[in-house]
């Protein structure tokens, strides 16, 4: 991909320290008001080669999404809007009064997608990842376990151990979805407050 409007000595790149499933993120200066992202993604992992066309999917149902610029498929690069360098972690320290804000839009968007009909759905199928089956499940509780309980909370192994037991996990499963009808009930409520013709 070619800029011929930008002096190659004014360009910045500037690594962002967060990623996830093979994918490194890179912040690109292309002036003092013009930024982009660019995703470089492992080609061996074949779900990050569906992020493209699920962006695309959002961004067609009004779902909020970065735009997508520019896809290279063979050397596994994506151009993509940038969005700012704020995250919902960085406000971890505010009031609640703030991060419900936030809270709230992401829920939104997440209501427009459940709310689309079945019929459109389908045709994401073949892009979507694994069912979400036992074994992924597992897996998904192990690097919780590991990366937020022990390397961000700082649990112990042996809590850890014992948290997953299955007597101790059938009981915090029990709390957790005590939590989330809660949860639930408080966020259609909220949007009931707000958006009365969503309630139906």
């Amino acid at each position: 991909m070619h800029f011929p409007l930008l002096e190659v000595a004014d360009v910045k790149i500037r690594p962002i320290e967060k990623g996830g499933s093979d994918r490194k993120f890179y912040r690109i200066r292309c002036s003092q008001n013009q930024t982009l992202i660019l995703v470089k993604y492992n080609l061996e992992r074949e779900k990050n080669r569906h992020y493209v066309e699920i962006a695309k999917f959002l961004e067609a149902h009004g779902i909020r999404a970065p735009k997508i610029y520019f896809h290279d498929a063979a050397e596994g690069l994506i151009w993509i809007e940038d969005l700012g360098e704020h995250d919902l972690y960085g406000y971890r320290h505010d009031s609640w009064l703030v991060r419900r804000a936030f809270y709230e839009s992401a829920l939104d968007e997440i209501i427009k997608l459940h709310r689309l009909p079945e019929s459109v759905c389908e045709e994401m199928k073949e892009h979507l990842p694994a069912e979400f089956n036992a074994a992924l499940y597992r897996w998904e509780q192990r690097y919780f376990f590991n990366n937020c309980l022990g390397r961000y909370f700082k649990v112990s192994e042996s809590t850890r151990k014992e948290l997953a037991a299955p007597s101790q996990f059938a009981r915090n499963r029990k709390t957790s979805r005590k939590f989330a009808t809660g949860f639930g009930s408080s966020r259609f409520s909220i949007a009931k407050c707000h958006y009365p013709e969503r309630a139906g």
